[in-house]
């Protein structure tokens, strides 16, 4: 009856513990502890995001194509900070790093890590958020997270 007494106790102090370092890495502003730091390629170059972009999205996506990672109609939240995008979707997340520049002004995240994708950050011509396209790693394109 002692050792059941401890197996229980042990159980739920374990649960408590990790219940409140979930909770914490949440309420950080984006991050989690999966992280996917791209390797810049020959020929590519290294983008600077602009700080007009930086903060968090909730958005849905939509025109799913075949192939696409996503469903229509899945809601995803989008942190932007200093360089790095945050993807949080189905209680998944995933912080990817080094962003690199296609033509002038959109940004792309590369998913080597997990869904093999580009998150392409595309801004209005203002400065202002767009979207996220979703395109394969080549060339392509599966859809669209916008409000």
């Amino acid at each position: 009856m002692k050792s059941l007494k401890l197996t229980i106790l042990v159980f739920i102090t374990s649960l408590t513990l990790v219940s409140c370092s979930n909770n914490e890495s949440d309420s950080n502003g984006g991050s989690c502890d999966t992280e996917c730091t791209y390797s810049i390629a020959s020929g590519e170059n290294a983008a600077t995001v602009l700080s007009s972009l930086n903060g968090t999205y909730n958005l849905t996506y939509h025109s799913a194509q075949p192939g696409s990672p996503y469903a229509d109609g899945t809601v995803a939240k989008f942190t932007i900070d200093n360089n790095e995008l945050t993807v949080e979707i189905n209680g998944e997340c995933l912080t990817i790093k080094n962003p690199v520049l296609r033509g002038t002004n959109n940004f792309l995240f590369k998913d080597t890590c997990d869904k093999n994708i580009t998150y392409n950050l595309s801004p209005n011509n203002d400065g202002s958020f767009n979207e996220i396209n979703i395109e394969p790693l080549g060339q392509g394109w599966y859809g669209q997270f916008s409000e």
